[in-house]
């Protein structure tokens, strides 16, 4: 069975950090180390993590706290915490997660899996679900979250709250991008497949994200991703796509119910992206 080091980042997880960590705990593999990088949290994440870990020993889990892995000093602060994580993880082979989202009790397990059963592969796409609690949260399920479709097993670009792949794979491209604070898993994805590495997408391997809880959480989220894509500008079809729906909004009555959220929030990603625009990553 290979070694595998798993791998976060975290800031200000207080809220959600013990949920993600129970359901590691869970987990039915768990990895053979389990490195957490903190960016100088100034609430009791901290705290929490290291108390689960006093507790769970068995978990193997190794924090480190570094405040340069936050916005004050990085501008990828993000990328730059899964870096120094991936630095110090002792494996050749690297799964990655995020605080705020739910793990299924087989995610890793699955995750990894293919590793196992064919050396060729090079890194593994796990799938992710959202957690709607509330009304607004369905919507935006409904809204902005992808559906598997056979398009998806063959052109995902996993995000990195679950993603698995060699550590040789991550050396040859130089790492995590860290110009930016978001998109920067999605340029990561693409410079992985531009090096002609062989993807694999597991659609069982699958955590569960929490979504925006409300209107204004989801206007500065969407608005957040769009700048970072504006700044590496991907999606430029979708971008065009994006203002003529904003410009001429027929398209989007004709799509159905949720007008004035799908109009707001649409509105905020085009601002997103051109503001992106402006302050490109040269």
């Amino acid at each position: 069975m290979k070694k595998i080091s798993l791998i976060s980042t975290v800031y200000n997880e207080e809220a959600n950090i013990s949920a993600f960590l129970q359901s590691y705990k869970k987990q039915t593999r768990i990895a053979d180390e389990y490195v957490i990088v903190d960016g100088g949290s100034t609430d009791a994440t901290v705290s929490i993590i290291e108390n689960f870990a006093k507790e769970n020993p068995n978990l193997n889990i190794k924090l480190i706290i570094d405040k340069t892995c936050s916005k004050k000093y990085s501008k990828g602060p993000i990328a730059k915490g899964r870096n120094i994580a991936i630095q110090n993880a002792q494996y050749d082979y690297i799964a990655a997660t995020d605080a705020g989202c739910i793990l299924n009790n087989n995610w890793f397990e699955e995750l990894v899996k293919p590793f196992e059963e064919d050396d060729s592969i090079d890194v593994i796409s796990g799938w992710y679900e959202g957690l709607a609690d509330n009304e607004f949260q369905k919507i935006y399920d409904l809204l902005y979250m992808p559906k598997l479709n056979q398009l998806c097993r063959e052109k995902f670009l996993p995000s990195s709250r679950n993603i698995a792949f060699k550590k040789k794979c991550w050396e040859e491209i130089g790492g995590y991008p860290e110009e930016t604070y978001t998109a920067e898993d999605t340029v990561y994805d693409i410079r992985l497949r531009k090096a002609g590495f062989k993807f694999f997408f597991n659609e069982n391997a699958i955590v569960k994200w929490e979504l925006p809880k409300n209107l204004e959480e989801a206007k500065k989220k969407l608005y957040t991703y769009s700048y970072g894509d504006g700044q590496y500008r991907l999606y430029n079809l979708r971008f065009c796509y994006m203002m003529l729906g904003l410009i001429c909004p027929i398209k989007l009555f004709l799509n159905g119910p949720h007008f004035k959220i799908r109009y707001i929030l649409l509105f905020y990603r085009v601002m997103g992206y051109v503001r992106g625009l402006l302050n490109n990553v040269k």
